[in-house]
């Protein structure tokens, strides 16, 4: 994985461990989803937009997961584009 369960863990402030599983599940999550806008794989160490991207994600699922606010949702979706769209491999696009 690009990120770490202690580093999202470090991000969110989160103490305690009854989480990780979890704050797994949106790890790999989020990375598959950058990963399948870029259409590549992304490998330790990930450039670090794309380390960012992926916080991002996961940090939305995590802290909006009782909230489903559209132009939230919008807001990170449009932010998570902007960091990984460097990192798009255009001849897998189609």
């Amino acid at each position: 994985m690009v990120v770490t369960v202690d580093e999202v863990k470090t991000h969110l402030r989160i103490q305690y461990g009854e989480e990780d599983e979890y704050l797994e599940s949106l790890i790999k999550q989020a990375q598959a989803a950058a990963e399948d806008y870029c259409r590549v794989q992304f490998s330790d160490p990930a450039p670090e937009p794309v380390r960012l991207a992926i916080l991002l994600f996961v940090s939305h699922y995590y802290e909006n997961r009782d909230i489903p606010d559209r132009t939230v949702y919008s807001t990170m979706r449009i932010a998570f584009e902007n960091l990984l769209y460097p990192y798009r491999d255009p001849q897998k696009m189609f």
